[in-house]
């Protein structure tokens, strides 16, 4: 990871386990704002104000229309209403690497609209507030750090991890995003987020997990992503890492991000 300021170019946008970066513009506002309520008695001299509920969304995904069967921008994104991960991974001066910022969430798409009169052809799909069904409707956060930056894996994490400076007790979500895996029969594997108070491998350990996912069957591997969140209350110590447990899997191509309730 490094610091400073960053372009668009270097920004990353999976969805539900593709990778739409080679068709979006852009994508956002990124937007967390707070309803806000006046706090006005009459024996006030000055008006303050409540915060109130957050309202988070990913805002508008401009893109390119591409109609390749299964894969392309219309197979994927043209049926909506449809509740979607998201994940917009934001490089600083380069592509996104493990620590960077990371924008997550799960929306509702609300609509699908192309122009064919535009050159190139265009796409664009709104999304609403934090879905109903969401797993992280408990949080108002969305912003944490790339535990891992998309990449694939074959064996166990044995690394040190992600200072984040301090450890907090109001829990946390992870989000993974599986692109691709290689195995035999039934493709399967874990993902989780470990953490530790000192920053060494023999010391960390499970903090949240995918479960068992299944990558696909018979050798041919399928898209998947997932959110799990902790408990609002629960304990997180200052590292965090990334970790892999293979089952029948012998590689898996994935991004992992988790956010901290720092709040």
């Amino acid at each position: 990871m490094t610091t400073g300021r960053s372009v668009l170019k270097y920004s990353r946008v999976y969805v539900s386990g593709y990778d739409l970066s080679g068709y979006a513009r852009s994508i956002g506002p990124l937007a967390c704002t707070f309803q806000e309520g006046a706090d006005d008695p009459i024996n006030a001299s000055v008006i303050g104000t409540w915060m109130g509920q957050a309202t988070i969304t990913p805002g508008t995904l401009n893109a390119l229309f591409d109609n390749t069967a299964t894969t392309g921008l219309h197979a994927l994104m043209g049926s909506p209403p449809a509740k979607r991960d998201i994940m917009v991974a934001q490089g600083i001066q380069a592509i996104p690497a493990a620590g960077d910022p990371v924008f997550v969430g799960q929306f509702p798409q609300d609509d699908y609209i192309t122009d064919p009169a535009a050159t190139p052809n265009t796409a664009t799909m709104k999304f609403g507030a934090s879905h109903g069904a969401s797993t992280t409707l408990a949080y108002y956060q969305p912003w944490g750090v790339l535990a891992h930056a998309y990449g694939a894996e074959t064996t166990d994490n044995v690394a040190a991890g992600i200072d984040e400076l301090a450890a907090t007790s109001d829990g946390g979500y992870m989000m993974y995003q599986v692109f691709t895996a290689v195995g035999a029969g039934s493709i399967t594997a874990t993902i989780k987020v470990q953490d530790a108070s000192i920053n060494s491998d023999v010391n960390f350990g499970d903090l949240l997990s995918s479960g068992v996912i299944n990558c696909g069957a018979g050798g041919v591997a399928v898209p998947t992503s997932g959110v799990v969140a902790l408990a609002t209350t629960a304990a997180v110590k200052q590292y965090i890492r990334w970790q892999v447990t293979f089952g029948t899997a012998t590689s898996v191509t994935f991004a992992l991000a988790f956010i901290r309730n720092k709040y």
